[in-house]
């Protein structure tokens, strides 16, 4: 995907948040998203994940937040009741300027592409977020990629806890749509202290 201009891509709304390094896997049974990953897939591009703000994930289109994360499909395979399993990466973090509902109760979108995070460097006194990224790694049902680069980047640690922690989906879209990282910081050290 070319992230150097606007793009129009299909939507997936959805009830989580999806951030950039984000692992997400979806069991897809709709036969509009079957037709839409399908072709997705045949042309080697992926789509675009938004947190739903009103509605629901099936049936009629629901309504997404505007700014969302596109996400490129890394493994899937189809089970004989024709349940299609994806397992999807989150790339980069788009705004909605325009949205279309398809014949087939798709929706597309013109997006775009939003600067990524600055990745500073984890310093020493932020080490505790590694740590406790870590044991949370631990946990059978938290995924994360492992990639030691990454994690040693302040960004992908902070967007990683934000993903686990116990905080409401909504709460996780406000820190999505933060671009400060300093900013992002406060946020989240502010709700590991509530939820302690």
């Amino acid at each position: 995907m070319d992230f150097s201009n606007n793009s129009v891509i299909p939507i997936f709304p959805l009830s989580r948040v999806v951030f950039p390094d984000s692992l997400l896997r979806l069991q897809i049974f709709e036969q509009r998203y079957l037709k839409m990953v399908s072709e997705q897939l045949s042309k080697g591009e992926g789509f675009g994940v938004c947190l739903i703000k009103r509605g629901n994930e099936a049936g009629i289109p629901a309504t997404p937040f505007t700014i969302g994360t596109y996400v490129e499909i890394v493994d899937f395979d189809q089970t004989e009741s024709g349940l299609l399993k994806i397992i999807c990466l989150g790339q980069r973090s788009f705004q909605i300027n325009s949205l279309e509902i398809l014949e087939s109760n798709l929706l597309t979108a013109n997006v775009s592409w939003l600067e990524p995070i600055d990745q500073k460097q984890v310093l020493d006194e932020q080490a505790e977020l590694v740590n406790l990224l870590s044991d949370l790694s631990d946990h059978p049902q938290v995924e994360i990629i492992d990639d030691e680069q990454k994690w040693s980047q302040l960004g992908f640690v902070m967007d990683r806890l934000t993903e686990f922690m116990p905080i409401s989906e909504r709460q996780k879209q406000s820190i999505l749509e933060t671009t400060d990282i300093e900013l992002r910081q406060a946020i989240l050290f502010q709700m590991l202290n509530w939820i302690r």
